[in-house]
């Protein structure tokens, strides 16, 4: 039996960084995932946008590479990026990770996930 005025329900983080950083909140939680995966999205995009530009006009300097020619191996290296970043970054973050976190909780009616205090 909890004889203390809280009653066993921990106080709200204050701050920016204790909230929104080391947060035990599920909802803040899946926020995080769905922002991870959604910078993670723009990164992709950045990489295809790479693709798409070499294969329009192969001769077109391009940034980061030596001498501005892309060769072969740094296109597919590109293309290896891109399909990582899209598959294990986005295909699977967003999806299990948020939805779990934020929605899930909702759905069964619990109050919080049991994370380790």
């Amino acid at each position: 039996m909890v004889t203390h005025e809280s009653g066993g329900h921990h106080h709200p983080p204050s701050g920016f960084i204790r909230k929104y950083i080391f947060s035990l909140d599920h909802k803040v939680i899946g926020i995080q995932y769905y922002v991870l995966a959604l910078f993670s999205v723009f990164l992709g995009m950045a990489l295809s946008l790479l693709m798409r530009i070499h294969l329009v006009w192969p001769s077109a300097k391009m940034p980061f590479t030596p001498g501005g020619q892309m060769t072969p191996e740094q296109y597919l290296a590109l293309l290896t990026m891109h399909g990582s970043i899209m598959v294990f970054m986005v295909l699977t973050t967003a999806p299990q990770s948020g939805f779990g976190n934020f929605i899930l909780p909702i759905q069964i009616g619990a109050e919080d996930m049991a994370f380790p205090v």
